[in-house]
């Protein structure tokens, strides 16, 4: 199924979708490897020049492939046999597509820095239904990388995700209404993690995928992502239809957690919590984060949204420094530009997602699936 969306200019993009038909873990991963090769093995090579162009150090992306294929294989055994499948399916070596999936964890190895991303608000107006939005901010180059795919499982629960070609969750909804939102953090301790070890901790959208999995709210999923370590710092923020909202900001002796104020959870790319504040490096990159989030809370105001598109319209912004809404130079080259590559809303009532392939400029928030 392609759903069409307007683009910024005028322009049309779609949204891709594919709806999983078998099963078990391994099987799955071979029917959607089979019937996306070209998709994965341009992600694989994409990600193999955002690492080289990204390297502050000398980095051998065949050797942390392969230890990003054993820390899989040691602590997700299930993710492991549908990456495996994938890999089988889409004919490459598995310790390619265990990159895809450790993807966060490797380029906080080779540029701790990173750059501006995603922008995340949580509404919680009272008597009404969790609001939940997220831009998904990512380098141009893999503007073609990604699609939504809904999973069946055995027993009947069904998860939601978008993501990239490869990997096996980023954004998501489960059947029990408990929806992921994913932002990117960078922590000083992201370096020392695997300083002189090489050994790589969970990876963090294979965690996504995990309480999307097993999860029923967000009590839930707070447990689960506490009960691994982490190599690179990402905050997971979940919410559920009762109300439940909270972001786990994961990192290398962390975890923190941070919760609504006034009803709003506004997020960005820098620390919130006290256990993460001292070693965010978002002043590294650049001021755009916490532009992004003072903007986002300045024009919600004092009141608590209840729809999505109220969030989606103060989202609609496109300064030159700390934009929300991103759209890269085409006259330069694309491997390093960013750009919102997608805008997500998450009904945890209805359990679905509403996806626009682009910025929010170009949102219409019609469904593209129900779980």
């Amino acid at each position: 199924m392609l759903l069409s969306r307007g683009g910024y200019g005028g322009g049309m993009q779609q949204v891709r979708t594919f709806t999983s038909s078998v099963l078990e873990p391994y099987e799955r991963g071979a029917e959607f490897g089979a019937l996306h090769r070209g998709e994965i093995t341009r992600n694989v090579a994409a990600y193999r020049r955002l690492f080289a162009a990204c390297a502050t150090e000398p980095f051998d992306v065949g050797v942390w492939s392969d230890r990003a294929w054993r820390t899989i294989s040691d602590l997700a055994p299930a993710a492991a046999d549908e990456i495996r499948g994938i890999a089988d399916g889409a004919g490459l070596p598995v310790a390619e597509v265990a990159a895809l999936n450790a993807r966060t964890e490797l380029l906080a190895i080779a540029d701790p820095s990173g750059v501006d991303e995603c922008s995340t608000v949580v509404s919680l107006p009272a008597g009404g239904v969790p609001v939940a939005v997220q831009t998904w901010d990512w380098y141009d180059a893999m503007a073609d990388g990604w699609l939504h795919w809904t999973i069946p499982y055995p027993d009947g629960r069904v998860v939601s995700t978008v993501t990239e070609y490869g990997v096996l969750a980023k954004i998501g909804v489960s059947s029990s209404g408990l929806g992921v939102l994913f932002n990117m953090l960078h922590h000083t301790n992201d370096a020392a993690a695997t300083d002189g070890t090489g050994v790589l901790g969970f990876p963090v959208h294979l965690l996504s995928r995990l309480v999307l999995e097993t999860a029923s709210g967000v009590g839930e999923a707070v447990a689960t992502a506490k009960s691994v370590s982490t190599s690179a710092s990402t905050s997971l923020t979940l919410v559920d239809p009762e109300g439940g909202a909270v972001s786990v900001e994961l990192f290398p002796g962390g975890p923190g957690l941070v919760e609504a104020t006034g009803g709003v959870l506004a997020r960005t790319n820098h620390f919130l919590s006290d256990e993460g504040r001292e070693g965010c490096l978002a002043a590294t990159i650049g001021p755009g984060s916490q532009i992004r989030r003072t903007k986002i809370l300045a024009a919600l105001g004092p009141g608590v949204p209840g729809s999505a598109d109220e969030i989606i319209d103060v989202m609609r912004d496109h300064a030159e420094v700390g934009g929300i809404c991103a759209h890269p130079d085409r006259s330069m080259e694309r491997v390093l530009q960013h750009a919102t590559l997608a805008t997500v809303a998450i009904d945890t009532a209805q359990r679905s997602l509403q996806v626009t392939a682009g910025g929010p400029c170009a949102s219409s928030l019609r469904p593209s699936s129900r779980t």
